[in-house]
Order: C-alpha cells, then structure tokens, then sequence
C-alpha cells in the first residue's frame, strides 16, 4: 500500500519536478548555443532580426536551419524562441513545448505563443528539401501570423561551405510581410538573390552587407595567422 502523500511531500515533489524541467530547458537552449558556436564559422544576418512576436518564415534545405535561426535571435538578448515542427518528430510533448518545440497538430497552443511575444521559427515548405530554389510555400505561416497578430517575416537562410574550414550561415531578413505580399514570392526572392551574392564573392571573406551576429569556430589557418601577427 503506498503512503499517502502529505502537503509537504507535494511541494517537495514539485519543487524537485521544476527543477529537474528548468535544468533540462536550460540545457537544450544552452545547448542549440553552443553546437553552432562549436561547429560552424558564424551567423551572418542582414536586414532587421524583429523583436517581438514574430513568425520567422525560412526555407529549409539545410539539418542547420533551425538552430542558426534560434541562435541569431538569442544573440539579440531574447530567450523566447520556438519552431513549429512536424508532429511525428515531436518527442516527449511537455519537455519539448518548455523550450518552445510545438507540433502541427498544435496550432492552437502555436497561435498562443505568439500571442504570448514568442519569436516562432516556421518551415512553410513543410519539409526538408535538396538545396536549390524554394519548392511550394503552404499557408501556415501567414495563417499563424493573420490569427495571432504577429508579425511575419521572410528569412531566406544559406548554410554553405566556402573558403574557410566551417560552413557559415547567411540569413536575409525581410521587413514585416503586409498582408498583400506573398510570403512564396518574397522567400523565394530572398533565397535567388543571397545565392546570387554567394556565387560572386570571395569565399575567403564573409559576405559583404552582411553583420556577424554570432562568432564561431576559426579555422586553422586563421588561427595561425593570428600567431604570425601577435594576436
């Protein structure tokens, strides 16, 4: 027979259960940090990163994407990003929603957290494609700015390897999309012309009008040139 759990055995309990949560939320954002800070060169952003609610409209040809889109907005001082994501890939639910990872199945609760100020990261080709131009671009994205009052925005993203020993990622933000701008047209403007920029500069330097938002790995030759001028 199990002992009846007294008040204070609750409070004990839920205050052991907040902290085993807020350790495991820390860890993953913490974590989303430090993988790009350790294995990329850098984000690079051009245009405004919002602040504020914000549906964060990318295209996704790259495992990278989400984690430079939360990283670039984290080094803005805001913690409160999230990623709309298919519900097959959502694990343990009541984890994963403390650190802003919702379902499709969930657009209720998405609407709600934007509603709350929450910056929520969208895919709206709805999946992972081949890098090349953007493929058809669904509705949800507008549909979830349109009904919660956030702003939406255009991020066309690019994690490419170029002339240095870690790939970099280039993100072009557009203003806020009226409601008669067409989000596939202006994502896939985005994406044509940061491809146009990449295949005609020198892959030694980062691109050009873009600011570095988050510092990464050097690679070695930098490090020892670093060496050879005293740095």
């Amino acid at each position: 027979m199990r002992a009846p759990v007294t008040p204070r055995a609750a409070r004990l309990g839920d205050w052991v259960s907040g902290v085993v949560h807020t350790g495991a939320e820390g860890a993953l954002r913490g974590g989303i940090d430090q993988l790009v800070r350790r294995n990329l060169r850098g984000v690079w952003v051009t245009g405004e990163i919002p602040a504020g609610a914000c549906v964060w409209a990318a295209n996704h040809h790259s495992w990278w994407d989400f984690f430079v889109a939360a990283a670039a907005l984290r080094a803005t001082g805001r913690r409160d990003v999230g990623v709309l994501m298919d519900a097959g890939n959502v694990g343990r639910p009541g984890l994963f929603q403390q650190v802003g990872v919702v379902g499709t199945d969930q657009l209720r609760t998405a609407v709600q957290m934007l509603r709350d100020g929450m910056a929520l990261v969208v895919f709206p080709e709805g999946e992972l494609r081949p890098f090349g131009a953007v493929g058809q671009v669904h509705r949800g994205a507008r549909w979830l700015a349109d009904r919660s009052g956030a702003q939406l925005r255009a991020v066309g993203t690019r994690v490419v390897m170029r002339g240095q020993q870690a790939p970099e990622a280039y993100l072009q933000v557009s203003g806020a999309l009226g409601p008669d701008v067409d989000l596939a047209r202006a994502l896939g403007d985005s994406v044509v012309g940061l491809d146009a920029l990449l295949a005609g500069a020198d892959p030694a330097e980062p691109l050009p009008g873009f600011r570095p938002v988050v510092t990464g790995v050097r690679s070695w030759n930098e490090r020892f040139g670093a060496l050879r001028g005293g740095r």
